[in-house]
């Protein structure tokens, strides 16, 4: 059934005929989610295991480093679970970033073709992730269990979490998709960022060592400003059986709800423009 785009002035108007449209084009929606799937992975020898394969490696590596050369306190884990609970959620994010950044690019052809919401190709990259993430989330279950730090608990805060990561990777990524058009440094930016992004939060060192510092009550607030902080140390909090940090997750979950209504709005500014750039 052929779909009807209204123009008008009227703003109410326009962005009534901008959701109509994404739930109108959501087969389009769903089949690039499909088309990255199966790119993703396709003539790889060892496919999804990539996905576990990783997170494992980079934890591995951290486990060896931040036990044996420089110590880290572990908070009573197994210091490869440990990782493990802030590469996962992690990888999936830096992932979800980095795919959204070079979406809009990587899609010129089909957006010089045919009109719809342009918010569909990036938001079909970071939900792409999602399928990784279940993987690495049951992988890393299976090991919270051996170790005997399984939690029922994982299960229903996953979710909350999970839309928190994703809220705060589409927020960015969309920001990052309309630059990335316009000045391609960007390209190069992002993986600086992403590694840069990675050394600022709780991936490798958990909250409380920041707090101890001499500056830890000055730069707890950008704890509260960094959304995966929260999801990482929820993770690791859940794994110890400790009180799980509520503060800091209902600062970043509206932390990373402004990010996303942020990059909605810078989106939809420029997409018009950046069409003509591509």
């Amino acid at each position: 059934m052929p779909t009807e785009t209204t123009i008008s002035a009227d703003a109410r108007i326009r962005f009534g005929q901008y959701v109509r449209d994404l739930w109108n084009y959501r087969d389009l929606f769903r089949a690039l989610v499909e088309r990255d799937l199966k790119v993703r992975y396709k003539q790889t020898v060892l496919g999804i295991i990539w996905v576990i394969l990783v997170p494992l490696s980079l934890a591995g590596v951290f486990s060896v480093i931040f036990t044996r050369v420089v110590t880290i306190d572990t908070q009573r884990l197994p210091p490869l679970l440990f990782f493990l609970a802030g590469s996962i959620p992690w990888m999936c994010f830096a992932n979800g970033l980095s795919q959204s950044a070079n979406s809009m690019e990587s899609n010129a052809g089909l957006l010089s073709k045919i009109y719809f919401p342009r918010l569909i190709i990036p938001g079909a990259m970071i939900l792409g992730t999602v399928v990784d993430f279940v993987i690495g989330w049951v992988f890393f279950n299976i090991m919270a269990a051996i170790w005997g730090h399984w939690t029922w608990l994982f299960i229903p805060f996953t979710a909350i979490l999970l839309v928190i990561q994703l809220a705060t990777a589409m927020g960015i990524g969309l920001i990052f998709a309309i630059l990335n058009a316009q000045y391609r440094d960007i390209r190069y930016a992002v993986p600086f960022l992403i590694q840069l992004g990675m050394w600022i939060s709780p991936v490798v060192w958990p909250a409380k060592r920041l707090l101890a510092t001499r500056l830890g009550s000055d730069l707890v607030f950008f704890l509260y400003l960094n959304p995966m902080a929260g999801v990482i140390e929820s993770y690791r909090a859940l794994l110890i059986g400790d009180y799980l940090p509520y503060r800091l997750l209902a600062s970043n979950f509206i932390a990373a709800f402004l990010l996303l209504v942020g990059g909605i709005v810078f989106f939809k500014k420029r997409e018009q423009k950046i069409i003509d750039l591509l």
